[in-house]
């Protein structure tokens, strides 16, 4: 049985995320966390995968994880690769603190269940507590390749997240169980992660702690929708793609997904996401944090811009091709074509030539409509 599928956590769950709903409703966040921009695009595992790598690859961006090993004491130890929603939060807080302090050097808490407590993890049972050890010795053993950018300006990040990693103490006499005080990034990481660092409502991600697939939802829409200049659909055979890697057909995926995308809502009220046929209409949103609630975490008003992701550069059609497109197709909207467009082109490379791949594009799109 996975994480996300724990029946009878179910009146709890969902009485955590409406809690966190209605507090995000009333006020500001006070805390906030962080996550890669690229793992808002192409999500980690979900599920433990077969073998030692993990390959996953949607539009412009790519993530390879390579299981590792880490050394005991006596010899290396293979490690599998992290899976699950628990290496995502323990990789945002660590991602949020480094962010905050501008250091890749992360001091955690003496106590691994403290540790778990502000994660939002259950810390009741050793079974559960077993399994945080395993996913953080996993994150801790991966190597990353993080790969982003067009065929024009492709970018290779090739590093551990996690460059020195002490595994916990042996309980012995009585004594607890400890974490090594600091886990140091890699600087490689470090550095890709203060250019493209996505931050997030610590609440909501507390609420949604439950489920890898809700993270990855809230994740995704609070990197995608306030980047939206105008509404844009998105299919289901797009999403599954994307985040459906587990799944052979897509109606399986979609299955599973619309819950979780629904919990994301709740704890992301500002998003404006509609179900229509085939798939979703994403429309401009306030992100999920503010700037303003960025520089309050911080303390610092100049450091709000280096916080938050850059949105993507803007393509925009020539008069020309305006003009002629609505020669072409004088009843229908060329901007409502045009949002389609870039929808579509979020799971293809850049066209070399924007305007000529639209029209091409409108060509099929308009099928149906005159």
């Amino acid at each position: 049985m996975s994480e996300d599928d724990d029946d009878k956590k179910l009146p709890a769950i969902q009485n955590r995320i409406i809690g966190a709903a209605v507090e995000i409703e009333q006020d500001d966040p006070l805390g906030i966390v962080y996550q890669h921009s690229l793992f808002c695009q192409v999500a980690l595992p979900r599920s433990r995968p077969e073998g030692r790598v993990f390959e996953r690859a949607y539009g412009n961006g790519l993530v390879r994880l390579e299981a590792g090993v880490l050394y005991n004491g006596y010899k290396m130890v293979e490690q599998p690769l992290p899976a699950g929603p628990k290496p995502r939060l323990a990789l945002c807080h660590l991602n949020s603190e480094a962010v905050k302090t501008r250091c890749p050097s992360v001091e955690v808490d003496r106590s691994a269940r403290k540790f778990m407590e502000r994660l939002g993890l259950n810390t009741d049972g050793g079974s559960t507590y077993n399994l945080f050890k395993r996913e953080m010795k996993a994150l801790a053993a991966c190597r990353m390749t993080l790969g982003f950018g067009g065929k024009e300006h492709p970018v290779t990040v090739d590093a551990k997240p996690i460059r020195r990693f002490e595994a916990w103490l042996s309980y012995e006499g009585g004594q607890p169980t400890l974490w090594p005080g600091v886990i140091e990034l890699s600087r490689e990481y470090f550095d890709s992660l203060l250019e493209h660092a996505v931050p997030l409502d610590t609440r909501a991600v507390s609420a949604l702690a439950h489920s890898a697939m809700a993270l990855d939802a809230y994740s995704f829409l609070a990197r995608r929708l306030f980047t939206l200049e105008k509404p844009v659909r998105v299919t289901w055979h797009q999403f599954h793609a994307q985040f459906g890697h587990e799944f052979k057909d897509w109606r399986n995926f979609k299955q599973r997904f619309i819950p979780a995308l629904r919990a994301a809502l709740v704890v992301y009220p500002s998003a404006k996401v509609e179900e229509v046929t085939g798939g979703l209409l994403l429309k401009p949103s306030l992100p999920p944090v503010h700037r303003e609630s960025v520089a309050v975490s911080h303390g610092l008003a100049g450091q709000v811009r280096a916080s938050l992701p850059s949105p993507p550069p803007v393509k925009h059609l020539a008069p020309a091709t305006v003009e002629q497109f609505r020669k072409l197709y004088p009843r229908i909207d060329p901007h409502a074509c045009k949002g389609d467009f870039d929808g579509w082109l979020e799971a293809k490379e850049q066209p070399r030539n924007y305007d000529k791949a639209f029209l091409g594009f409108a060509k099929k799109w308009v099928k149906g409509k005159v």
